[in-house]
């Protein structure tokens, strides 16, 4: 029991540094966790190449990658803002170390006793940040709930426990790391007044006199604590590229994804059709955000059809822009094997895919008349194209190893595919095939399902003129502008949630940023004394201060937004769309999170000028 209670003895009486590591660690387990256990709930997983879940393949993808990067940076930065802070509690004991030595104590007892110390502060830090973790995935599950997004509440017990143990493994690694180092001091060192772990007499390059007395003494402080300020820098720099990643990730994201679906669904568009048939189709739109369960439906059902005439009345409507009649219906389809060619094989001819099959939606398509406007990786239909199909995303994955290298078959007709589609229909298993085509194969002509895009101005003439046109015709219409309106506030809210870990990581840096001042608040206190006594004003004595929080922050900030901007734009995000709007707002908050961190430094610099001038002078 005694080799357990003089180390916790020992942190309640180092109150201060004790609370700022286990809530640094804390904050960066539970954004972690949060992470992982929210995504996990919603259908993106950080193996963001499994199909299934609530979004489309494509979604999942952007959303998983997201959560990937953003999780590996929190556990990064719990290790690193772990090992900075042990590492400047360190600092503050070395001369406990040297007493230790002194009375008898092998390196090996000291560094049992320290290690100790640090597995109290992981353990309860990674309990709370687990206890905090879970609290804000059932709040934020509860909210979309409540919102009106059908959500059920399953935690992940191995998401949890992994990113536990990872957690207490990598923030034992780091942090068993500044204390080696100090447990290798000689005692003649540890003991002297004059020495401080990893502090140097040299001041480096001269600096130029014309920057001013307040930048000198604060470049020369930060010089002479290379060790302490360099790992200030890391730190900084870390958590502030997980703050830029996060802050301009998710705007970037939000807005990316949103467009993605407007594209998908389009916008001022009006779908007409049987009351029945509309509400299979809204529903497969749904399940994007929301699961149903559905009655199986004959979609060829001559009750469902819709005329040529009666298309052709409403595309003559003055106000209706584009009129796309489309054949839907559901069914089997198979894989085809494709056949890639290399030369430089002995056997040139490689097969690629397998013979697997799928239920999915089939969708016959005049592609002259298409109003969809989807993200396409290869290309979309053309006139010309008669035995070729476009498909989701999510069928894609799930069927093909390469899809534009294999084939699918829909109703023992092979078709070639161009090109997949990011698409929430039915969660991105559907089929766009040429409609000729699929009427002969089908062996019949016809629609069941009618979009027009009708002219926004105009909404209510139009709307009113198309339901004269159908009332009493056993059609209705609806307006799919409320369909997208779920589905892009779906989005908004998922991103709304998730851009509340920049607070997090900013309240992070400043605990790092604090920690780092107060350690080189404690080595010049005897010089701001001096000062002080020699006629400086306190006001001159927080100039200085500032000075050295500035410097840090710019050039820690200068490496972690570029990383940042780097990993957004590079990695994250396929085809991003940047608006004006969304690069004012990433500027505004980065350079309100800097100054943030600027600010913060004042606690400490009003906490220094405070103390008298001889407690100053003559403290130790």
């Amino acid at each position: 029991m005694s080799e357990i209670s003089f180390p916790i003895k020992d942190l309640t009486r180092r109150k201060f540094q004790t609370g700022l590591t286990i809530l640094g660690l804390t904050i960066c387990t539970s954004a972690t966790l949060f992470l992982v256990i929210f995504g996990s709930n919603l259908g993106f997983e950080i193996a963001f190449l499994t199909v299934g879940g609530r979004l489309t393949s494509g979604f999942s993808n952007i959303f998983s990658r997201f959560i990937l990067v953003v999780g590996f940076l929190n556990i990064l930065a719990g290790a690193f803002i772990t090992s900075f802070l042990v590492y400047l509690t360190m600092s503050e004991r070395v001369r406990d170390i040297g007493v230790m030595k002194a009375a008898g104590c092998v390196s090996g007892s000291i560094l049992g006793y320290f290690v100790t110390e640090l597995s109290i502060l992981v353990f309860l830090s990674c309990i709370a940040g687990t206890i905090f973790g879970i609290g804000a995935y059932y709040l934020s599950i509860s909210l979309l709930n409540v919102l009106g997004f059908s959500i059920s509440q399953v935690l992940s017990l191995w998401a949890i426990l992994l990113i536990f143990l990872v957690l207490i493994l990598v923030s034992h690694i780091f942090g068993v790391l500044p204390i080696i180092k100090a447990a290798k001091v000689k005692p003649a060192e540890a003991l002297s007044p004059l020495y401080s772990l990893g502090t140097t007499f040299e001041l480096g390059r001269a600096v130029p006199s014309k920057l001013g007395f307040t930048f000198k003494v604060a470049y020369r402080s930060l010089v002479r604590r290379k060790s302490a300020t360099g790992q200030a820098i890391i730190c900084l720099a870390l958590v502030l590229t997980l703050t830029t990643v996060t802050i301009a990730g998710g705007m970037i994201a939000n807005k990316t994804t949103t467009n993605y679906v407007e594209r998908a669904i389009g916008r001022d568009v009006v779908l007409v059709g049987h009351p029945k048939l509309i509400e299979r189709y809204v529903n497969l739109l749904s399940q994007f955000f929301e699961a149903k369960e559905m009655e199986s439906i004959d979609y060829l059902d001559s009750r469902y059809s819709i005329s040529n005439s009666r298309v052709s009345e409403l595309s003559n409507i003055s106000g209706v822009l584009m009129t796309d009649p489309r054949l839907v219906l559901g069914t089997i389809v198979y894989e085809v094997q494709g056949v890639i060619i290399d030369p430089e094989r002995p056997d040139p001819y490689i097969l690629v895919g397998d013979n697997r099959s799928a239920e999915a939606l089939v969708v016959g398509v005049q592609p002259e008349r298409v109003i969809n406007e989807w993200l396409i990786f290869g290309r979309v239909l053309n006139e010309t194209d008669v035995h070729s199909a476009v498909i989701g995303d999510s069928l894609a994955l799930e069927m093909f190893d390469d899809p534009q290298k294999q084939a699918i078959r829909v109703f023992e007709k092979n078709f070639e595919i161009p090109g997949v589609c990011l698409d929430p229909l039915n969660n991105g298993k559907v089929v766009y095939v040429p409609l000729n085509a699929l009427s002969a194969e089908l062996g019949q002509l016809g629609y069941n399902l009618l979009f027009l895009k009708i002219d926004p101005s105009e909404r209510s003439r139009v709307l009113t003129e198309i339901e004269n046109e159908i009332s009493g015709k056993n059609l209705e219409l609806v307006e799919l502008n409320e369909v997208l309106g779920r589905h892009v506030s779906f989005l908004n809210h998922i991103w709304s949630f998730v851009m509340f870990l920049p607070l997090f990581s900013l309240v992070t840096a400043t605990l790092c940023l604090l920690s780092y001042l107060m350690l080189s608040i404690a080595g010049q206190q005897r010089e701001f004394g001096i000062m002080r006594a020699l006629g400086a004003k306190p006001r001159s004595i927080m100039k200085i201060i500032f000075t050295q929080a500035l410097l840090i922050t710019l050039i820690s900030g200068a490496i972690g937004i570029s990383v940042g901007l780097f990993v957004t734009f590079v990695f994250l995000i396929p085809e991003p769309v940047v608006s004006q709007y969304t690069l004012v707002s990433v500027a505004g908050w980065l350079l309100f999170a800097l100054g943030l961190l600027c600010s913060s430094s004042l606690y400490p610099a009003m906490k220094a000028v405070k103390k008298s001038v001889v407690g100053a002078i003559y403290s130790v």
